[in-house]
């Protein structure tokens, strides 16, 4: 047993050698934990409101109340990737650097923006999904891997890019 941990260690530090796999990693995570408390308040949702699943007569009111979940996971699922992409996947670009609400603030702005693809891609997926019983987390899971591309891009080269003070100091 000592054993299989050891060589389940082994192929989890390869397979997050690179940076973007480590960016996979963290945004799984981040998309267990989304979808759990997606679920959650969807249920909660559901206890506390009649919504209408069928999409020929579903209102506006439904689809704020269907647009809820997706909105509070992700915000779950933002804090969280952020504290694991600063700690871990951009390590070396934050070396140098604090976890702080500046960058939080970056983070969460390309975060918001991926939120409107995902949104769309979650709305355009529940609307059309034919099988209602699994329709909830198949649309979410849609509009979650859309997301990450815009994520990962705008964490890489905006919010984890740092210059180099080095080379500003020497320069002035």
């Amino acid at each position: 047993m000592k054993e299989f941990f050891k060589n389940l260690k082994d192929l989890l530090n390869a397979l997050t050698k690179f940076q973007f796999m480590r960016f996979c990693v963290t945004g799984s995570l981040g998309v267990i934990t989304d979808m759990i408390v997606s679920y959650i308040i969807l249920l909660v949702l559901k206890s506390s409101f009649t919504i209408n699943f069928d999409s020929n007569t579903n209102g506006l009111t439904d689809d704020i109340l269907l647009g809820i979940p997706p909105v509070l996971g992700f915000v779950a699922a933002v804090i969280q990737n952020y504290l694991i992409n600063h700690l871990w996947t951009f390590s070396k670009e934050t070396e140098n650097h604090r976890v702080s609400f500046k960058l939080f603030g970056k983070f969460f702005g390309v975060a918001l923006f991926a939120l409107i693809p995902r949104l769309i891609v979650y709305f355009i997926l529940i609307h059309n999904v034919l099988n209602p019983d699994s329709f909830f987390n198949i649309a979410n899971l849609g509009g979650i891997l859309t997301g990450m591309f815009f994520n990962f891009f705008g964490s890489k080269f905006f919010v984890f890019r740092f210059r180099d003070e080095t080379k500003q100091i020497e320069n002035k």
